[in-house]
């Protein structure tokens, strides 16, 4: 029995207490587990948003170092390092707004103590550094878990992040920048060595006071689908002295051409900036104002374009015009009153110009229509804007002998500082200058004559086949800016020896430091030509390319003997540095051209005897985008040669069918053709892809004509 009994008691299970507690101690287990997870992802949560929010400080102030300019931008295009100001803003990411306080102390460097302080000197006009203090807070209500059944309670009042930093007003992105004081005789940056550009193509000229300014070579980019130029070349100038050179300035240009459409209906808004002038010691902030203005005409051009084409137009009031100074508000100061509009929507604006389907230029004086531009950009703390219009003065070529030593550079670069001192003495301080300019005197017009070598018969360059076959020959531009009225008194004050406060001017002791003139070399942008044609010497003329990829100016003896006059032609403008196409009827008045002469004592052979049967005329494009400046000509029973608006013929006596063959001209995927009124088409081709085998030959007439006009057009004549 008591086996029996105790069977029983083994097998009846669990009771009904038991279970109840063992679902209880279950429950309370998975309670714990919930409770425990719900605290992980709280955790979690807790910890991912406050990364975010440290990532987006750090942003934040990584972002407020990429400044491009010091002083506020009144159009809010760029970044400025004075934008940097108290400010508050939401950015929400995750599902999670953040909210964003920044607290900015400006800090000024005092000289007397050689220190930081939040006081503003009296004659500085923007601080040294800024003190960033940047609060993130994410979830305002939100309270952090700190253990069982304890909480912050509002002791955190919410989730939040601080950083504070830092941010000079010298940065990578604005370094530059040094002169950053312009009112006060110091330089806030230490001395940066500088190295001096390479003779022959580099050349410095002399300031005074162990000073110097060079310009770099400009380099053409050729932005080959709409057939656009954009010439880059810089402006330095420093310091030199037995310890070395040290870099003081450095002045950024871009010249660039450009297809535009006009925008003549415009309203309270449109509008553009008037152009950036020199001031002496930096470029002055343009002012926009109300007035004609334009756009790009397609996306396959140049970056600059859509400023080039809103900014270069006259008219228009601002109040920072001068009525007794007209001309700083006005791109091209020099113009005549001719070319410009004195009645209707663009009164006031400078006259543009597209071309008909002959190639003809045609006046843009309606909304919508399309034009062509040129224009010089100048980099204006740390982005570029219009600035006025190059004006060359002076141009001078020489053979490949002059300027390689030291004695030729100081000679050449004595001339231009005197010539230059001269020109501004010579434009006195009477206001309206621009209507009657001086006129840069010629070496050899100097009160010590300098005469350049091959500049006269007398002083040729001698090529001949048992010496110099063949020689690299030079030029170079000198321009000069407009000057305002403000700069000039300037000049005037430190010619008559005045400095510091009272010429306004920091750091400068001569007036040729602060005129704004450069020389720059225009070997590979000229037009180069030769009479007679080909014969005895040949000079290369080839479209420009890339980066100087191109051959000008590189003279080869041929056959024969004699004397062979060579020019080299460069547009006075804009133009001049983008090698394109008339933009309207002034080329020609603007167009500068310097001969060289030399003398072939031997040859190898006999040239083809040349009539006095002269073909010439004008090659010009009326498809957009393309550029008649690129066409290239060959001929046979001719010599032949390209202007920089057209060509020239000589026919060879006897010639028998004499024939001018042009090439070089297309446009992708368009059938282009070359077309005259006068010449007959003798054959053609035209590939409309990859720029190859577009050609059209002519016969050229048995008299002499100067109408023999090519037009470029597209599908047929």
């Amino acid at each position: 029995m008591n086996r029996l009994s105790t069977k029983k008691r083994g097998s009846r299970g669990f009771t009904l207490i038991e279970v109840l507690v063992g679902i209880t101690i279950f429950a309370l287990g998975m309670l714990a587990l919930a409770h425990l997870q719900g605290n992980l992802a709280r955790n979690s949560g807790d910890s991912n948003a406050r990364t975010v929010g440290a990532n987006i400080a750090e942003e934040v102030i990584e972002a407020a170092r990429i400044f491009s300019q010091i002083p506020t931008d009144p159009d809010g295009i760029a970044d400025a390092f004075e934008d940097i100001q108290d400010d508050q803003w939401s950015i929400t990411r995750g599902g999670v707004v953040y909210n964003l306080t920044s607290v900015v102390t400006d800090y000024y460097y005092q000289e007397d103590t050689g220190s930081f302080s939040i006081t503003q000197p009296p004659t500085v006009i923007y601080p040294d550094m800024k003190l960033l203090e940047l609060t993130v807070v994410w979830n305002d209500s939100q309270e952090f878990q700190i253990g069982d059944g304890q909480s912050t309670s509002g002791q955190l009042d919410s989730g939040s992040i601080t950083l504070t930093d830092i941010i000079s007003s010298i940065t990578s992105g604005s370094g530059g920048k040094v002169v950053l004081n312009s009112k006060i005789n110091s330089v806030y940056s230490p001395p940066v060595n500088y190295n001096p550009g390479e003779n022959p193509d580099i050349i410095s000229i002399q300031l005074g006071a162990n000073k110097f300014k060079e310009s770099t070579t400009p380099l053409p980019d050729v932005i080959r689908t709409d057939e656009s130029v954009e010439t880059r070349f810089d402006v330095v100038t420093y310091s030199q002295d037995d310890a070395g050179a040290t870099f003081l300035r450095r002045e950024e240009f871009r010249v660039i051409s450009c297809e535009c459409t006009l925008r003549a209906a415009y309203s309270a808004g449109d509008g553009g900036l008037r152009p950036t002038l020199w001031e002496g010691n930096e470029y002055t902030e343009a002012e926009y104002v109300v007035k004609p203005w334009g756009e790009s005409a397609n996306n396959r051009q140049s970056d600059f374009c859509s400023l080039c084409c809103r900014d270069h137009h006259d008219g228009g009031s601002g109040s920072n015009d001068q009525g007794a100074d007209p001309g700083r508000s006005q791109y091209n100061p020099f113009r005549s009153g001719d070319d410009y509009y004195t009645s209707g929507a663009i009164s006031g604006d400078h006259k543009h110009y597209n071309r008909d389907k002959s190639g003809n230029l045609n006046l843009a004086d309606s909304d919508g229509n399309t034009y062509m531009e040129a224009c010089r950009m100048i980099r204006k703390d740390g982005f570029f804007r219009v600035a006025q219009d190059l004006r060359q003065e002076g141009l001078n070529s020489f053979p490949a002998e002059y300027l390689d030593d030291t004695v030729e550079v100081a000679e050449y670069s004595g001339y231009v500082t005197d010539a230059v001192s001269t020109y501004e003495y010579d434009m006195g301080t009477t206001n309206l200058y621009e209507q009657n300019p001086p006129i840069l005197t010629a070496a050899a017009d100097m009160p010590t004559p300098l005469v350049f070598p091959a500049s006269t018969s007398a002083t040729a360059t001698i090529m001949s086949a048992v010496g110099i076959t063949e020689q690299q020959l030079r030029a170079r531009g000198i321009y000069i800016d407009y000057m305002s009225d403000d700069l000039r008194s300037k000049i005037n004050c430190l010619d008559l020896g005045g400095d510091g406060a009272s010429c306004e001017v920091p750091n400068v002791t001569t007036a040729l430091e602060i005129i704004p003139f450069f020389d720059v070399q225009l070997t590979w942008l000229s037009r180069w030509n030769e009479l007679p044609i080909n014969d005895p010497i040949d000079v290369s003329n080839e479209a420009i390319k890339d980066d100087n990829a191109h051959s000008r100016g590189f003279a080869s003896l041929q056959s024969g003997l004699g004397v062979s006059t060579i020019s080299s032609a460069v547009h006075k403008g804009n133009l001049g540095l983008t090698g394109t196409d008339p933009v309207d009827l002034t080329y020609a008045d603007d167009e500068e051209i310097y001969y060289l002469h030399a003398q072939v004592d031997d040859g190898s052979g006999t040239p083809p005897a040349l009539s006095d049967t002269v073909i010439s005329g004008d090659i010009t494009s009326s498809v957009s985008g393309v550029k008649a400046s690129d066409v290239e000509i060959e001929a046979t029973g001719a010599q032949c040669d390209r202007t920089n608006t057209g060509f020239e013929c000589v026919l060879e006596e006897g010639a028998i069918d004499p024939r001018l063959t042009v090439s070089n001209y297309f446009k992708n995927n368009t059938t282009l053709v070359a077309c005259s009124d006068e010449l007959v088409i003798h054959g053609q081709e035209h590939i409309a892809t990859n720029g190859t085998g577009n050609w059209t030959r002519f016969d050229l007439p048995p008299s002499s004509t100067s109408t023999a006009h090519i037009v470029i057009k597209q599908d047929i004549c």
